[in-house]
């Protein structure tokens, strides 16, 4: 049954009985286009139908005020929960959150755009550090600014209440950085998601993450690459472009068995999402 239902909302074959809490699925949205009073119903009619129930959208800064509120209520009408996916490599450098906590002030304001009900459930933090110049000359130090500077940006979060995500790559761990990954876990966010890129290596990838997320009693979402290989940023050994969406399935129902329904999951992205189901 758990097969049937997972293939249902990620392939989009129907509508199904609403699946618990712990088994949603998130997309990464970066098109700005679909924040048009144009675009937004036709967007969560597609993923709404899908059993894609949570967006992680990127809202440039000019987007006009009435297409961010016809965008996210439509989004509630279609049940779907948003989150403002923002970031830049240098806001890791931050020991204060400067930047982090700046986007958090943005989120605010629109959220008074539009009803409580169809407000940003939170922000969804992609700042990578390690592609800074800084990290090449001292990573531990950047990996330590970067875990105070979640701190303050998680803790401003709360005070606002917007849930606080953050993305992170699955090797800090492997790499020895493993206190600053702790304290990232601990008090830099609400839950972490993990880019778990490296296919057929999910289940280990994430165990050290998965140990420390149960142990702060935080979520874990698995991030899945879907974009089509290219040059050195997207290799075939991290994306599921030409696996097709069925091996996406068939890993997910196992990292669930594996990890006890304790992880979530999240493709990146819609664009490539859209075109692999069409090609199903």
């Amino acid at each position: 049954m758990m097969h049937e239902m997972i293939i249902l909302f990620l392939v989009g074959m129907g509508m199904v009985q609403r699946i618990q809490e712990a088994a949603k699925v998130s997309v990464f949205n970066w098109e700005r286009d679909m924040i048009t009073a144009e675009s937004a119903d036709f967007f969560f009619d597609e993923i709404s139908e899908s059993r894609i129930d949570t967006v992680y959208q990127y809202i440039p800064a000019k987007t006009a005020d009435e297409d961010i509120a016809y965008y996210l209520e439509s989004a509630y009408a279609h049940e779907v929960d948003v989150y403002l996916l923002t970031g830049e490599p240098d806001w890791g450098l931050e020991a204060d959150g400067a930047g982090m906590i700046r986007e958090i002030t943005r989120a605010q304001a629109i959220n008074q755009l539009v009803p409580e009900c169809a407000r940003l459930k939170g922000m969804v933090m992609d700042v990578e550090p390690y592609l800074t110049d800084q990290w090449d000359a001292a990573p531990e130090q950047v990996m330590d600014r970067f875990a105070a500077g979640l701190a303050c940006a998680h803790s401003e979060a709360l005070a606002c209440g917007l849930q606080f995500v953050v993305c992170i790559p699955y090797f800090y761990d492997t790499k020895g950085y493993t206190d600053a990954l702790e304290m990232i876990m601990e008090s830099g966010c609400d839950e972490a998601a993990v880019m778990n890129y490296y296919k057929g290596k999910e289940e280990e990838h994430i165990a050290d993450e998965m140990a420390l997320a149960r142990k702060y009693g935080k979520r874990l979402v698995n991030i899945y690459e879907l974009q089509p290989p290219e040059g050195n940023a997207v290799t075939e050994a991290n994306t599921y472009y030409h696996d097709g969406l069925e091996a996406v399935i068939q890993n997910a129902i196992r990292l669930r068995s594996v990890y006890k329904g304790d992880v979530a999951f999240a493709i990146h992205d819609y664009d490539a999402w859209k075109e692999m189901k069409e090609n199903e």
